[in-house]
């Protein structure tokens, strides 16, 4: 059974409207991929919300498990 995405209403919002519900964290305004650490458990571990954009809207949203640094985000 798929976890739910506690994340989906973000889904189709631009830009704008993430940074006022959000915040603007370290997000480069232009990029197509922003990131927000939603969680850091025990033992280094993080919890990170990534934010697809296309045409300036969010078209895709993941929540990944990281642990120790973070060495390259994609879109796999």
């Amino acid at each position: 059974m798929k976890k739910k995405n506690h994340y989906q209403h973000l889904m189709g919002r631009d830009k704008k409207q993430i940074v006022y519900e959000m915040g603007q964290e370290f997000n480069f305004y232009p990029n197509n991929i922003w990131t927000y650490i939603i969680d850091n458990g025990w033992f280094g571990r993080k919890t990170m919300l990534l934010l697809f954009f296309k045409s300036e809207k969010v078209y895709e949203i993941k929540v990944k498990n990281f642990y120790g640094k973070i060495a390259r985000l994609s879109e796999d």
